[in-house]
């Protein structure tokens, strides 16, 4: 293995399948964390949980500093890679990309200040997620802009972390009828468009884009 990633995220993580009535989930080989488990020397562990949000209250925040000393001691390098803040927009409304992008720049913050972090066991990488589009969760337009928003947000709180950053909103990932939910072949393409782009790396280095 040529180390460890932790996909922190929400139900476009898990691998939420929306088509059915009470909600299911797609089998591993159709998830996203997992073709890269399976197509890369990584190993890559799916964190992802439905309706997850930012974690924006301290103890939230401590739950994943503790987590971080588990992560830690895996196989390194080991990368945690974040991407959250749909269900911010999509869940509240009148929430803004602008105070999601706060939530995420307190939540980074604190996270860089563990030893985990701060220490270089653990490096950190900042998703943008795939933006929401018309469908029977997304109730206006305004959630498909702010989501498009965060982008350029989320690329400013990478740069001025220093940690890396990958625009995944510009993939174009195909979802299912509610405008929210990777379709199978949405999660293909995005662990094509990983590889593809050479997110997954094999040493020590990493760039931000």
């Amino acid at each position: 293995m040529a180390g460890t990633i932790i996909c922190y995220g929400d139900s476009n993580t898990y691998g939420y399948d929306a088509r059915p009535f009470l909600g299911a989930r797609f089998p591993e080989e159709t998830r996203w964390p997992e073709i890269l488990h399976a197509r890369t020397d990584w190993n890559v562990k799916n964190c992802g949980q439905n309706g997850r949000c930012i974690p924006r209250y301290s103890g939230e925040i401590q739950a994943v500093c503790g987590s971080l000393r588990q992560w830690s001691r895996l196989e390194a390098p080991v990368w945690l890679w974040i991407m959250l803040g749909t269900n911010d927009v999509l869940r509240t409304p009148g929430t803004t990309a602008g105070m999601a992008a706060e939530r995420m720049e307190h939540f980074l913050r604190k996270l860089t200040e563990c030893e985990e972090i701060a220490g270089g066991t653990v490096r950190l990488r900042l998703i943008s997620p795939v933006h929401l589009k018309p469908g029977v969760w997304v109730e206006s337009d305004d959630m498909c802009r702010e989501s498009v928003r965060l982008d350029d947000l989320y690329r400013k709180i990478a740069a001025d972390l220093e940690i890396a950053f990958t625009c995944a909103g510009k993939w174009d990932i195909p979802v299912l009828f509610d405008g929210v939910h990777f379709s199978e072949e949405g999660h293909r393409k995005f662990a094509e468009c990983v590889m593809r782009e050479g997110i997954i790396v094999s040493d020590s280095e990493y760039s931000i884009e």
